[in-house]
């Protein structure tokens, strides 16, 4: 507690640059035993320094990754030379789009959307695009899906949802609209849980807390993070600030915000 107490209290009256100190927090997060009564996956996670182990941060980046093939694969697939006459590019695109690839997905493709996958987006972006919440578009996918023998097969039970089904899970294959990579009340929750821990249950809070979360985002500055099908993605700060990725889908650079800098 000390140790914390006086770590904050450093941060608080470091300035712009980030302070060496970082490292000596990251190290005692990385002393605490997986057992202990506390949920810190970010913390651990960027206090391994992305492991290639796929923690909760490194699934994260593999879903964008993913995301950016499948857009990459059907971009390949598409030749507007064969679009019908008199029809807009939006029009083709969409008459490209295969659906009925959500009708049976194999479980490994299937539980990488759900339901880590629905927290990539933010509530806004469901009720934007589908008026519902995110727990209602959860329940309804996971009422409509039952697995079989490494299947997950669409149920036809309630057939007027099946086309939101379907838009639901190409949003969650294809959309490049997600959440920052991690947030800063996600931070804010896990630095609680820590802070009770050590106090023995009371809640504690210290000034210069709310400097971490900037020190963490730059801490990923020139991460190499390495997929399941051996391409690698490079994270860096950007000149504006933000935490980027360059992304190499089908070994095409794509180049996406994963932490804009506000």
């Amino acid at each position: 507690m000390q140790f914390l107490k006086t770590f904050f209290a450093g941060l608080k009256n470091a300035g712009p640059v980030p302070p060496a100190a970082l490292k000596s927090f990251l190290d005692l997060v990385l002393t605490l035993k997986q057992d202990l009564p506390i949920t810190i996956p970010l913390l651990r996670d960027l206090a391994a320094g992305l492991p290639e182990k796929a923690g909760l941060l490194k699934r994260r980046i593999d879903r964008r990754y993913s995301r950016l093939c499948r857009v990459q694969e059907e971009l390949g697939r598409l030749d507007f030379k064969k679009a019908a006459p008199g029809s807009s590019p939006e029009d083709y695109v969409f008459s490209r789009i295969d659906f009925s690839r959500y009708q049976a997905m194999e479980e490994t493709v299937f539980e990488k959307l759900v339901p880590e996958g629905l927290d990539d987006f933010s509530e806004d972006f469901y009720r934007k695009n589908f008026s519902l919440s995110r727990t209602e578009i959860r329940a309804i996918i996971e009422k409509s899906y039952k697995k079989s023998e490494g299947v997950y097969k669409l149920q036809k039970e309630n057939p007027e949802k099946i086309p939101l089904i379907f838009s639901v899970m190409r949003t969650l294959e294809t959309s490049l609209e997600s959440s920052p990579l991690f947030s800063v009340y996600e931070i804010q929750a896990e630095l609680t849980q820590l802070l009770c821990f050590v106090s023995g249950g009371a809640s504690r809070e210290f000034k210069g807390m709310e400097q971490l979360y900037p020190l963490l985002v730059h801490s990923l500055d020139n991460k190499i993070i390495r997929h399941e099908d051996g391409m690698e993605t490079k994270l860096f700060i950007s000149p504006q600030g933000d935490l980027s990725g360059t992304f190499r889908p089908g070994d095409k650079p794509w180049t996406l915000v994963l932490v804009p800098a506000r």
